[in-house]
């Protein structure tokens, strides 16, 4: 199991559509009532700063609902409000922008002192967004909850809807999959009573998220294609592209990264047609993560630095970070460990800088495999532990699950089976307690890899055939050909050499049809050495010199070196 690697696709899709109506509206009822009475240039001055100041509030909160994907900031009432309301909501807005959360929480709450009736519904949903985006979940339920409880008292239907769905965003960051489902169906109803489609959209498109999460991928896939069809009806080419992506990601989880690169490419287009650069980044990212997938490194390293001269040139900071994180770990991959290591610590010091505490934790995590990787397991295992404090804190348990499971694959390179198998099997336990069966896999995988370490091949057999029967069930492609590879490894420990050769080359047909060349080239590699053990030499070096030529297309230097000393060691043996 390793540490998250995703480019994050939107937490929300619920829009600033209101927030820009309602802007709209409250400037042209200023201009009908006051139009008469403007007589002095100082009268006209005044309007035109206020103008100004809700101009600047609306490219506010439309660059932190596109740059951070938060969830829907909801502030209908206070663009109307007078000067001892709307002056320090004004100032908070601008205070998001720069991430100073603290500040922008300070500056609502004082807007709260002289607020009245439905404007505390948007204040109370500002500062639970600021919460939420610094990493404090449990005060980002309490004030959303207490939005929620102020927009029933007013009867304030938007403002319901918008709290119901940042509510079931919070609870699917805690792996709580069940409440989220609860909370974005309460939000998806609200929004059909009172015509949001834009909200009805978005709110399918969450429900979709949360089945892909359980691995209902075609539940996921059906809410995803409700959810791009209303977006289409309306016009709306953002929401279109954005599911897009989402669908994207529902055939990549398949294994079927050639559908799922096209999504992604129409995706592009649209985000190109409207001149949405951070759409196209995020599409461009993916894109990338596809070639990751595909094993070929090198376009994958083409389309994250594409995307992250993007988010640098439009001043995104979160997806920068993303993007940083991503080519480290692609580094990673190809060898250079010290440039991977200068990508991570990028991506980290921004996560810092803007307050988001879960991506914070994850490039911890991820220098933990840097580290690991190096062979320094102490400070692998003292970034894991940082990174799993941190998302225990968050409450962030599908975090906390994978944060489990790094330390539990540290401790077993040390030589600690015993603990090794004590976290893995408490990460299993909160992967079924929130049912991510994709990460429920992963750690009985990682378990039986435990039993095959302490020599207990019946064990690891056990739990390597529940691994793949989840992920057959899920329809987890990459997954499956783990399994088959791992099963492969139990039957060549056993010297049953015969059935190791079987499920490995059933592994290798399922990579070569998902077209996951790294996989591939790593199957190649242990049906040659198979070959080798049943002392056929000349079929022993075919397969092993074909896992050579993907490695070197692929730019895998670790594994060309091995894979070249393998091939010498038995050249050496046909000549003796």
């Amino acid at each position: 199991m390793s540490t998250i690697e995703q480019i994050a696709i939107y937490g929300s899709i619920l829009g600033g559509g209101a927030v820009v109506y309602a802007i709209i509206r409250w400037v042209a009822t200023r201009h009908k009532r006051r139009e008469d009475e403007l007589t002095h240039e100082e009268d006209r001055l005044t309007l035109r700063v206020l103008e100004e100041q809700i101009r600047i509030v609306n490219e506010n909160v439309e660059k932190i609902e596109r740059d951070l994907e938060i969830g829907r900031i909801y502030t209908d009432g206070l663009s109307s409000a007078p000067p001892p309301v709307f002056d320090p909501f004004f100032e908070g807005t601008k205070l998001m922008t720069e991430y100073k959360w603290d500040d922008a929480i300070s500056e609502f709450q004082k807007a709260m002192k002289e607020a009245k009736g439905r404007q505390f519904v948007g204040l109370y949903n500002l500062i639970a967004i600021c919460y939420y985006t610094s990493g404090r979940l449990s005060l980002a339920l309490e004030n959303h909850e207490e939005c929620l409880r102020l927009a029933r008292q007013f009867n304030d239907k938007e403002g319901e809807g918008a709290a119901l769905g940042n509510i079931g965003l919070i609870y699917r960051d805690r792996g709580d999959l069940d409440q989220a489902l609860k909370y974005h169906n309460e939000n998806l109803k609200v929004a059909k009573e009172i015509g949001l489609r834009e909200s009805e959209a978005a709110a399918l498109g969450n429900i979709g998220l949360i089945y892909q999460d359980r691995g209902d991928l075609d539940q996921a896939l059906k809410y995803h294609q409700e959810a791009l069809e209303i977006n289409k009806q309306m016009g709306r080419k953002e929401g279109e592209a954005q599911q897009l992506i989402a669908i994207g990601l529902v055939h990549s989880s398949r294994g079927k990264l050639d559908e799922a690169l096209k999504q992604y490419e129409e995706a592009i287009k649209i985000h190109r047609d409207i001149g949405f650069r951070k759409g196209e980044a995020t599409a461009l990212g993916n894109i990338g993560l596809i070639y990751k997938a595909k094993g070929d490194l090198d376009q994958a390293l083409k389309y994250l630095e594409e995307a992250l001269k993007i988010d640098k040139d439009i001043g995104y900071r979160q997806d920068e970070a993303s993007g940083l994180g991503n080519i480290g770990l692609i580094l990673k991959a190809k060898g250079d460990l010290g440039q991977a290591l200068k990508y991570l610590e990028d991506a980290l010091r921004i996560h810092k800088e803007i307050g988001f505490r879960q991506g914070e934790a994850s490039d911890l995590g991820n220098i933990g495999l840097i580290y690991k990787a190096k062979g320094d397991l102490d400070q692998a295992l003292k970034y894991h532990e940082k990174a799993l404090k941190i998302d225990k804190e968050l409450g962030y348990r599908k975090g906390e699950a994978s944060g489990l499971g790094n330390i539990g694959l540290i401790l077993k390179a040390k030589g600690d089976v015993d603990q090794a198998l004590k976290y893995h099997q408490e990460a299993l336990k909160i992967d079924k307690e929130i049912g991510y069966r994709e990460g429920e896999a992963s750690d009985l995988g990682n378990i039986g890899l435990i039993y095959k370490a302490k020599g207990d091949l019946d064990q690891a057999l056990k739990y390597h055939q529940e691994s793949l029967k989840i992920d057959k069930e899920i329809d987890f492609r990459e997954g499956e050909a783990s399994d088959l590879g791992n099963i492969g490894l139990f039957y060549q420990d056993k010297g049953d050499l015969d059935q190791a050769l079987k499920y490995h080359q059933e592994s290798l047909k399922i990579k070569r049809e998902i077209g996951y060349k790294q996989g591939e080239a790593n199957s190649l590699g242990n049906i040659g050495l198979i070959y080798e053990a049943k002392g056929d030499l000349d079929q022993a070096l075919k397969y092993l010199n074909e896992a050579l030529k993907i490695f070197e297309e692929i730019g895998m230097t670790v594994q060309i070196e091995q894979t070249k000393r393998n091939i010498e060691r038995i050249s050496q043996q046909m000549k003796q």
